[in-house]
């Protein structure tokens, strides 16, 4: 029996190489997340063993920022519950598209803190604990995928249930990068849902007029306001 949840891979171990020990896990335990925290992005990026999907499932910046740990776990909770819990309780679901392990791992725990905020600032004061606890426990999913057929995938799955659509711009598809993938995956899931608000993230400025194309909310990845602008757009638009 298999008595792990998920596996968090530093880069340093003293007896063994980190990206051999993630594949000896994988082949023991093929279903087990296993996550890479790294800590010098420069050296990671150049590095194409540790983005090996067959091996390491996910790959992060570890900044000491231990919110992230808390968002790796709802993470996985939400993988492992939103079938279950969209099925009973037409539960919320919100897709991430995001393929930089420097912004996923910036993103992911404020998005989750910022749900449990919104969770909470709709709540009755007249609920008792129990109500309150059941309450967050149907907080909106959080989905992540890293190209464009993994997220039109998800799209498809949940399409019922979606909350919003949150992507990046440039990312994989059919197998090659693709400057322009967000903007036609947001393209198409405006087609089929006209209603459904859509947040593009780019660093790239000039996105920003084909956002408003689709439409999309635009928000510039760099900008120093960029949780705040989160923020925003979960309040107003969600």
């Amino acid at each position: 029996n298999m008595d792990y949840d998920l596996v968090i891979m530093m880069p340093h171990i003293s007896d063994m190489d980190p990206y051999d020990l993630c594949r000896k896990i994988k082949e023991t335990y093929s279903e087990l997340p296993v996550y890479f925290f790294a800590y010098d992005a420069g050296k990671l990026l150049g590095n194409e063993k540790f983005f090996d999907r067959s091996i390491i499932d996910r790959t992060f910046i570890w900044t000491g920022n231990t919110d992230l740990l808390l968002a790796l776990v709802k993470g996985q909770e939400d993988r492992l519950n939103v079938e279950p819990d969209t099925k009973l309780a037409n539960v919320r679901v919100i897709i991430l598209v995001e393929d930089s392990p420097f912004y996923l791992s910036s993103l992911l725990p404020y998005l989750y803190k910022e749900i449990v905020i919104q969770t909470q600032a709709v709540m009755d004061d007249s609920l008792n604990e129990k109500d309150r606890i059941l309450r967050m426990r149907t907080r909106p999913k959080i989905l992540v995928a890293e190209n464009y057929e993994d997220a039109f995938a998800l799209y498809k799955k949940f399409t019922r249930y979606l909350l919003c659509v949150i992507s990046d711009v440039r990312y994989l598809k059919g197998g090659k990068e693709d400057p322009q993938a967000g903007v036609k995956l947001l393209t198409e899931i405006k087609k089929e849902m006209p209603d459904l608000p859509l947040l593009m993230l780019s660093s790239e400025e000039s996105n920003s007029d084909k956002a408003h194309e689709i439409p999309a909310f635009f928000l510039d990845k760099n900008s120093p306001s960029l949780h705040a602008d989160i923020r925003y757009f979960f309040v107003h638009y969600l």
